[in-house]
């Protein structure tokens, strides 16, 4: 009988290291290809977010800029497209919340440009180098201060009276409206809007700045009331000037820059409109702080964040002066002052990713000009018989 001999055995020890060798490469190179789609997927996902967030705080930064000076202070048929604010010891100061603060930018307040000495309000207003800093190696960062006419609030529908202390206006919608009144919606019966805050999304609030006429801006100080109207007036509020504000805007007290030159027996009482003033600023989110933040404010209105993770703001602008375009000017020539703006160029808005990874931070950077339509229109083709 023969006997079965079993013919099979197991792998040697270099076979074994073999294997476990030729595994680990393969294991290795899978463990890299899937660490090289995560990071691009990362990558990829960080930088749509940032677009994103490039193209909804750029495109807000545009309207506002675009719209400088419109229906306002570019359209009143000074010169320099600027209204006189009261030169006093206490400057008038920028930007402001309610009644609360001015101090959003570097903790303090931010005085209004001078022009032969007195301070004014323009319808472009540049900072540079008064924002925060934060990369040391590249420097503070700008401010900028934009202010046109709100179109949402029928101002000029309703006459108003200063009293004899410059700090009450009383409005009052006659019966017959003026041909220049606006309406809402165009084409439709005239039908202003009633602007007591209350029931009103865009009432008068306070913070508010009205501007009279063409020399003249008041900060509205307490919640408007109504009065009794009188003779054929369909509707009368009272609004509040006190000099109250943060601002510095409402001084009673001098001749110039307020509302007391237009007050009862000084003369015929000037056209009134609402302003649009926003500034644009960076700073670190409270939250974390670390997290910095491109923000804005707007008309006495509480700041609101536009986009997070901007780490860097600066601006320069084109100034016609003469006849001759002075282009990508960082500060403003001598002999030249805000008002000769009409260009806005973002040098940088630089953004970077929220968090950082596989060695770094994500960034972008924005550069574009936006065109202050109204200013370079009354710059480079003003009315006829005006001066520019």
């Amino acid at each position: 009988m023969r006997r079965a001999h079993n013919s099979s055995r197991g792998f040697t020890l270099l076979e074994l290291m073999i294997s476990a060798f030729i595994g680990a490469i393969l294991l290795v190179v899978a463990t890299q290809v899937f660490s090289r789609g995560v990071k691009a997927s990362w990558v990829t996902s960080q930088r749509a977010e940032l677009q994103q967030d490039f193209r909804a705080a750029g495109s807000i930064l545009q309207r506002d800029v675009s719209m400088a000076g419109a229906g306002a202070l570019g359209q009143q048929g000074i010169s320099t497209s600027a209204v006189g604010l009261p030169n006093t010891a206490t400057r008038p100061v920028y930007p402001c919340s309610g009644l609360v603060t001015c101090n959003y930018i570097n903790g303090a307040p931010v005085a209004y440009p001078l022009s032969s000495g007195a301070p004014f309000l323009y319808s472009i207003i540049p900072g540079p180098n008064l924002g925060i800093t934060i990369n040391a190696g590249q420097g503070p960062s700008d401010i900028l201060t934009v202010i046109y006419a709100d179109a949402n609030l029928a101002l000029n529908c309703y006459t108003g009276t200063i009293d004899a202390t410059g700090t009450i206006v009383t409005f009052q919608l006659p019966a017959t409206l003026p041909g220049t009144c606006v309406t809402q919606p165009a084409g439709s019966a005239p039908a202003p809007l009633t602007f007591n805050a209350v029931g009103n999304p865009v009432g008068l609030q306070i913070g508010d700045m009205i501007m009279f006429g063409t020399n003249a801006v008041g900060v509205i100080t307490a919640n408007v009331a109504t009065c009794p109207p009188t003779g054929t007036n369909t509707a009368c509020y009272t609004v509040t000037f006190a000099a109250t504000d943060p601002g510095h805007i409402n001084q009673p007290g001098p001749g110039t820059g307020n509302l007391k030159q237009f007050a009862v027996g000084a003369g015929a009482t000037p056209s009134a409109v609402r302003l649009t003033a926003v500034t644009y600023y960076l700073d670190i989110s409270p939250s974390d702080g670390v997290t910095p933040r491109l923000m804005r404010i707007q008309s006495g209105k509480l700041p609101a964040p536009v986009a997070e993770n901007v780490v860097y703001l600066k601006f320069s602008y084109d100034v016609y002066n003469a006849g001759v375009v002075q282009a990508n000017q960082a500060t403003l020539p001598a002999g030249t002052n805000p008002g000769m703006i009409t260009k806005v160029n973002i040098v940088h808005m630089s953004m970077r990713s929220q968090q950082s990874t596989y060695g770094g931070y994500q960034g972008l950077d924005l550069q574009t000009s936006i065109a202050a339509r109204n200013l370079t229109s009354q710059q480079e083709y003003p009315i006829s018989g005006s001066a520019y």
